[in-house]
This record gives structure tokens, sequence and C-alpha cells, in this order.
């Protein structure tokens, strides 16, 4: 299956999968050296992780770099760290390790499985650890833990095309996955499928300068409770019209997110003020980032993707193009700030 997908303010691919995280952790690493974000009064360089475990896709990439002073620019190519012994470790439901996948450089900072393993699909309900260890920095050792939600499917689309802002909003009915004691967390992600500027949604146009910045975005977590259980076991999801930038086709993805993404996003939002809360400095919580030997994001989710349709309503006059920037044949292009090599881009096939 695809999903759209990507990550932080550059976007992380992972195979089909676009999981647009949003500008989070860049941000971070452009001021984390220079405030209290994670409990430091003056600057110590860290290490920094990012991975994504994804159910059923194959293992994943592992970036590794380090932070960047505050005030200077963060640039992947110039913090990447090389020559590092990377590993993940796979763990039964019952806790019995079952699988060691070793990992190579193929890039600077950039690892990913070897050749052998590196199709071997993510399995949900299973737990992964990641093992790094930097022999150039006194065997500096990096682990976290990553436990993978159980997947869920779409029993039945109810309703995959609405007018824009309609009381009747795009709903869709699908499986509950099990979590053990904890409620499901979840990520809506979307894609726009025709992103030409005048089909962009008044609410976007007027909150954001660059508004190729809408051709993927998510939405805040939502959790479980939010949904409507029905008798049969199953939920009602009923998508959020801010989660829509565009109108036309849309690609929708629902990310069933694990503890480590939804710690590092809820503690995040209140670093950065996305929690719309009134908390001082010297209140705030350090951001959660669940890895021991550095700051980043080891984590996982399972997802489902839809194609909906998303109607102007008649009252809303298209945008006129030309007033609405640059623009390269009438389509909206990304320009990511990530100056690394990218994800997808690889020395040799896999």
């Amino acid at each position: 299956m695809k999903y759209p997908a990507s990550i932080f303010q550059f976007e992380f691919y992972r195979s089909n999968i676009r999981f647009p995280l949003g500008p989070a952790l860049l941000a971070l690493l452009l001021t984390v050296a220079g405030c209290d974000l994670y409990g430091q009064d003056e600057y110590e360089e860290k290490y920094v992780v990012e991975s994504y475990l994804i159910a059923h896709e194959n293992m994943p990439q592992v970036n590794l770099s380090t932070t960047a002073p505050f005030g200077e620019s963060y640039q992947f190519s110039e913090r990447a760290v090389s020559e590092a012994d990377v590993r993940i470790h796979r763990y039964n439901p019952d806790g019995e390790r079952d699988r060691t996948y070793d990992y190579e450089e193929i890039r600077t900072g950039v690892y990913i499985p070897l050749q052998e393993q590196s199709f071997e699909s993510v399995l949900p309900n299973h737990t992964y650890r990641l093992d790094i260890r930097i022999p150039d920095d006194n065997d500096h050792h990096i682990e976290a833990y990553s436990t993978v939600p159980d997947t869920f499917s779409v029993v039945e689309i109810i309703r995959d095309q609405s007018m824009y802002q309609s009381p009747q909003q795009l709903e869709l009915r699908i499986t509950r996955n099990r979590s053990g004691n904890r409620q499901n967390h979840f990520i809506f992600a979307t894609e726009a499928l025709d992103p030409k500027r005048e089909n962009i949604t008044p609410f976007w146009r007027d909150a954001i300068d660059d508004i190729s910045e809408a051709v993927r975005i998510r939405t805040s977590i939502v959790n479980e409770e939010n949904f409507d259980a029905n008798p049969d076991g199953t939920l009602t999801l009923r998508l959020p019209w801010i989660g829509i930038a565009f109108f036309g086709e849309n690609r929708i993805s629902t990310f069933s997110i694990d503890d480590n993404t939804y710690d590092f996003f809820r503690s995040q939002s209140v670093q950065t003020g996305g929690g719309g809360g009134t908390l001082s400095p010297g209140e705030i919580q350090n951001i959660i980032y669940n890895i021991d030997g550095a700051i980043g994001l080891f984590g996982s989710m399972s997802g489902i993707e839809v194609e909906v349709t998303v109607d102007r309503p008649p009252f809303l006059r298209k945008t006129d193009p030309e007033k609405a920037g640059d623009h390269t044949d009438g389509l909206l292009r990304i320009s990511s700030p990530f100056q690394g090599p990218e994800p997808w881009e690889s020395s040799r096939e896999r």
C-alpha cells in the first residue's frame, strides 16, 4: 500500500511514504543548542538521531548528525556523523530478541540495512531497539526503543467528497488497532494531488507566506477518544477541515503513532508555542526524546490511506495565480532546507 508522507521542516521520504511531521526538528536543531530545551545552561553538542519504522514497510534508514550552536544554520552535510556502528534489534511480543539488522553507511551520516536485510518488513506489535556506537567518540553509545503500533484498515468510506467547510465532513470507518493499555494517538497527513495556486483554501492562503509549504501538511495529535466508537468495535473518523489546504483531489493518510512520536510532538508543541498555552519559559517542560545518548526521534507508526475530493464553495472565487507568488507551470514546488543527502537517493539499488 502507498501512503502519502515525510519529517521535520525537510521532508523524510521512506519507500513510498511521505510523512509530514512538520517543521519540528529542524527548527529545534537551529535553536536547541542555545536554549534550555534539553536542560543545558550552556551549549553542549548533542548527537541527533532520525529514523522511522513504518508497519509493513522496509526497514528504515537511520540519519545521524550533531546539533548546531544557537545562531548557526543547521546543514546535515556539515553535521553528519560518519563511521558509526549502527544496528537495530527486533523483539517479538513476548520480549524475545528474534532478529538483528546490521547497517552500513551509504553517505556520510546516512545508514541503511545491509543489502540482504534491506527488504525485510517492519512488523507491527514488535519492539525495535536502536543500537549505535561511535568509535571516534570513546565508543559513545546511543540507544532507543520503539514498539510499532498495530495495523488497522478502512472498513467503509462513508464520505469521500464534500464541499469545503460543509457540516458534512469527509468521513470513514476504520478498525480499532490493539494498543495494550494505552489510548491510540493519531496524526492526519494530507497531500494535495492538484496543488495549483488557484486551489489554495482561504485559511491556508492567509496563514502562510509560501503556499508551497501547504502541499503536504499534518494535523496535531488526535486522540482515539475524539472518534466515534461504534457498536461493532470500529471507529468513525471525521477529517478536520484545517487539514485540507487545497480544493480538488487530496490524499489523506491516517497514522497511528507510537509513544516516542507522541511524546516528542506533544512536548515540542509546548516548547514552540504550538500548544497555545500561557506557561512562562521557566515552567515549560523539556522536549521528550526517549533516546539515551542523543536527541531526535526514533519512532514508529502504522497507517492507512484514502483519496478524497474537496469541492470549492460556489461563493469562493479562484485565487489569481499571478498574485499568489512565483509559479512554475501553475504547480507548486517543494523547496527543502534539508541540504544533506536526500533519503530517497541511494548509491545502489535496494
